[in-house]
């Protein structure tokens, strides 16, 4: 890529990071409506894991900035610049889940007090994937300027969040059934989505160029990558729908959902890095 970015790091970024924040949406909306307080406390133990999945994207995006020093200069832009806008919203969405974690370790952690502090990092963390959704909203690279680009992001985290989610209420052996199930759900919905809008995106590359190359040039491969995307994400779906099934020992479920959770980060991941090396500048 002529633009400096290391695919790798990205696609890492952006399959780890808005994934754990939906994940953690899923354990704030169980912590929520917990009535057991042991279950509670284990929720809000289990809060490291989508903080750690975010922590880890966070820290691959920063290889492309050069040096530390310059994620400095990124928020002298927040409120105009798309980037500095998805890095604060980030920073913040870990301070407040962070903050969060370390504060449930008091003996006493009223749930006055964590209710409405679980709410306002959910709403952190969707800010942050919206966010992050628009960071690729430049001008001067069509191939990325596009209402694919956001709706893709927003599908292949709704895909993995609600799967990881699964997989950490398993973690911390809660029995939440119905929202469970609802993960499920949106996962399938959103592999199907998802893959409609990969097949459509694949074929309007077409009608993008510039002075010396074709869109579709940049990615010969996107086809059998939106065919493995389709075919792991299912298969992780599967794994995930399978878990919830009430032969299934607390074992046997827990390594259904580290499966499914497996597959449906490697389907992202796979169509994260297609998404980079379709960089194609305006001119030349």
């Amino acid at each position: 890529m002529s633009s400096g970015f290391d695919e790798f790091s990205l696609a890492v970024f952006t399959t780890l990071a808005p994934a754990g924040a939906l994940a953690f949406v899923a354990v704030a909306l169980a912590r929520l409506f917990a009535r057991d307080h042991d279950a509670a406390v284990r929720l809000d133990r289990i809060t490291a894991l989508p903080f750690s999945m975010m922590l880890v994207g966070f820290i691959a995006s920063a290889t492309h900035l050069g040096t530390p020093a310059n994620a400095l200069h990124v928020f002298s832009g927040v409120g105009r610049s798309p980037l500095s806008n998805e890095v604060f919203a980030a920073v913040m969405f870990l301070f407040l889940v962070g903050s969060y974690w370390m504060c449930a370790f008091k003996r006493h952690f009223p749930d006055a007090v964590a209710r409405p502090w679980l709410v306002l990092a959910s709403v952190a963390g969707l800010a942050f994937v919206a966010c992050t959704s628009l960071a690729y909203s430049v001008d001067t690279v069509p191939t990325w300027n596009t209402l694919f680009t956001p709706v893709n992001l927003w599908l292949s985290a709704l895909l993995a969040g609600p799967t990881l989610g699964l997989l950490f209420l398993r973690v911390a052996r809660v029995d939440a059934r119905r929202l469970s199930a609802a993960l499920v759900v949106v996962a399938a919905l959103a592999l199907v989505a998802g893959t409609v809008m990969l097949y459509l995106h694949h074929q309007s590359l077409g009608g993008i160029a510039n002075n010396e190359l074709i869109a579709s040039a940049l990615v010969p491969d996107y086809g059998s990558a939106i065919i493995f995307h389709t075919l792991t994400g299912t298969a992780g779906c599967l794994c995930a729908a399978l878990s919830l099934r009430r032969f299934a020992s607390p074992r046997t479920a827990l390594a259904l959902t580290g499966a499914a959770s497996i597959l449906v980060l490697v389907a992202v991941f796979v169509t994260r890095i297609e998404f980079y090396q379709l960089h194609l500048t305006v001119g030349f």
